[in-house]
């Protein structure tokens, strides 16, 4: 490796920590101020908040927003050096803009690699604790309530087997009016109510209280009636009622059996954008490195600012965009992996279009 690969690296790498430390500690600031009465209004503290809550938000956050934090770091950095006229001298020197974009890939692919790392095993952990403290303490009253309150269950245990609450409280595991229903092939055969039911979280059971159970047989019906009935079923309250971010909590391996298990009971396309987006985001750090590249080292007057105020736009359009797409996926109207991979393929055809131009010139 030649000294001017060791320098490009090393700064960076450098400007890449500096630009994340510095949008940690503005966005930490920022978001206490906004979220300060709703941390007294819930018995939290700020002090409680900088301990249990905000170093593992600005995991989540760095993680996030790494790509844009790439973006940045080469344009400033990048800009500086053609400012300095230093990337005249290199191209002067006979090294091509090609293998000036080497040193460049190395420090992304480096980064990338420990954002990869980061969002299938250790981000899921930091989640669980940000999410623990966000739903205690942080969550805005009207929220709150609807979190709280009762909700309908709707769902398919399997095949032939349906299961249905018409409500159930998250907070208390209490539920009223159950209905469970056994089918062979279209004909029902087995029919089970209740008038109140309680999941039993230590000992994963339902407890079905003041029961009617049905048997449907070809001539005749079999009833039987009760104060109580014990049962077990293969899913949980939190799988018929999961949290909105659940699939943030889960490692890799963990999201990718959820999905499989689950896909059949539940709508699945929220936990699916997750995953596919635990690789796609950090692939994107490649796509906007090679962006930044070519957007910095063209000379203009007043060069830096106009860089890094093209890069912002981009960078958080290209935040706006997955949002979108990952609405409409929710929505079910596109696949998960398309919605979530649709950034990258325009923001890579554009790369491409702005690299070549560059490399020509």
């Amino acid at each position: 490796m030649k000294i001017i690969d060791r320098y490009i690296i090393r700064n960076f790498i450098v400007t890449f920590i500096f630009i994340t430390v510095s949008l940690q500690l503005l966005s930490v600031i920022i978001d206490i101020s906004q979220r300060m009465h709703r941390l007294e209004n819930n018995q939290g503290s700020i002090k409680e908040a900088l301990i249990f809550y905000y170093p593992f938000w600005s995991v989540w956050l760095m993680n996030t927003f790494s790509p844009i934090s790439v973006f940045l770091s080469v344009i400033f950095f990048t800009s500086k050096l053609n400012h300095n006229s230093e990337i005249m001298a290199i191209l002067s020197s006979g090294i091509s803009f090609i293998r000036l974009t080497i040193p460049y890939l190395i420090s992304s692919i480096m980064i990338g690699s420990v954002s990869l790392t980061i969002n299938y095993y250790f981000l899921p952990v930091a989640n669980k604790k940000k999410n623990q403290f966000h739903y205690q303490y942080l969550l805005s009253p009207k929220y709150k309530n609807k979190y709280e309150k009762n909700q309908p269950i709707s769902a398919q245990i399997s095949k032939n087997e349906y299961f249905f609450i018409r409500n159930f409280s998250k907070k208390e595991n209490i539920g009223q009016e159950c209905v469970y229903q056994k089918f062979n092939g279209k004909k029902l055969i087995y029919l089970l109510k209740s008038r109140n039911i309680f999941w039993s979280k230590k000992q994963k059971i339902y407890i079905l209280f003041d029961y009617k159970e049905t048997k449907i047989y070809k001539n005749h019906d079999f009833f039987i009636t009760g104060d109580y009935k014990i049962i077990k079923f293969s899913i949980t309250p939190k799988q018929f009622l999961p949290e909105e971010y659940i699939a943030e909590t889960m490692n890799i391996h963990e999201l990718k059996k959820f999905i499989d298990t689950e896909k059949n009971k539940i709508n699945m396309n929220m936990h699916l954008n997750e995953y596919y987006q635990r690789t796609s985001l950090p692939f994107s750090t490649l796509i906007f490195t090679i962006l930044g590249l070519s957007i910095s080292t063209k000379r203009k007057k007043g060069e830096i600012a106009y860089n890094m105020i093209i890069g912002m736009a981009l960078a958080f359009f290209y935040i706006f965009f997955i949002e979108i797409t990952k609405i409409y996926s929710n929505k079910d109207y596109i696949p998960s992996y398309l919605a979530v991979w649709i950034p990258n393929i325009v923001y890579g055809i554009i790369t491409l279009f702005f690299y070549w131009n560059r490399s020509i010139n």
